[in-house]
């Protein structure tokens, strides 16, 4: 029987100011395409991709992927999201304090997340999307080659965080594309408890895989790595899981 891998890429080197450039995450989203395409091509199987890359990369670029796209799988299929990028926080909401002791939300940052008007990509947001494709039955992996945390630092062997410094607004909730109902309804379940009884991503969930480059309290490293075509930046959690 015949299944399609429905792939969903997104890699950002170029972000407009204040947003530090990387130099590898282009990079990275090319050569596992390149590879899984190529693993593909000898079987039955089909495989769909679509690349976002830097300016391609908007927030509402990659949330109308994620529901066009990626939405196409179906049982028996299998959904990837890779993104290669910025991984950063921000001030949470009080509807979510209940659910981040810390008062943050961990996020990836889109190529338009700090300009004026524009948002991160949330974890709040990331259990939305994917409860929203899982429930059409396919297999799903995500893959997050960013930082959820730390100082974003360079030194002198050219190893570079994925990490850019957190976002200090505080988002309105009407912002998210989790509703406040959902939230609301949440907090309804939390009520006459000691203490938060679930965490925020029973707001939405989805069965998936998750494979992480950190812990959210680390850091994922952009290298410079040798290959046959010369050297090339990479992430290095993305060069040695290729």
């Amino acid at each position: 029987m015949t299944r399609t891998l429905y792939a969903l890429f997104v890699g950002i080197d170029v972000y407009p100011p204040p947003v530090n450039p990387l130099n590898g995450c282009v990079n990275d989203v090319t050569r596992m395409h390149d590879l899984l395409a190529a693993r593909v091509a000898g079987a039955q199987d089909r495989f769909v991709p679509l690349l976002l890359t830097d300016a391609q990369a908007t927030r509402q670029g990659i949330i109308d992927a994620w529901r066009g796209h990626l939405g196409q799988a179906g049982p028996g299929d299998v959904a990837l999201f890779y993104y290669s990028g910025h991984g950063s926080q921000e001030n949470a909401p009080a509807e979510f304090w209940d659910f981040e002791p810390d008062k943050l939300n961990e996020t990836l940052v889109c190529h338009d997340s700090r300009l004026s008007g524009g948002w991160d990509l949330a974890d709040k947001e990331l259990a939305q999307l994917i409860s929203e494709v899982a429930a059409h039955g396919p297999h799903f992996a995500v893959v997050l080659d960013c930082c959820h945390s730390g100082s974003g630092t360079r030194d002198a062997d050219e190893v570079t965080a994925r990490q850019q410094l957190a976002d200090i607004r505080t988002r309105p909730i009407a912002s998210y594309i989790v509703t406040p109902q959902q939230v609301a309804g949440l907090h309804g379940q939390n009520q006459g408890t000691a203490g938060p009884a679930m965490s925020w991503a029973a707001i939405a969930s989805g069965r998936h895989i998750l494979l992480a480059a950190c812990r959210p309290e680390q850091t994922a490293k952009e290298i410079c790595f040798a290959g046959p075509g010369g050297d090339e930046k990479r992430g290095a959690f993305s060069f040695y899981l290729q």
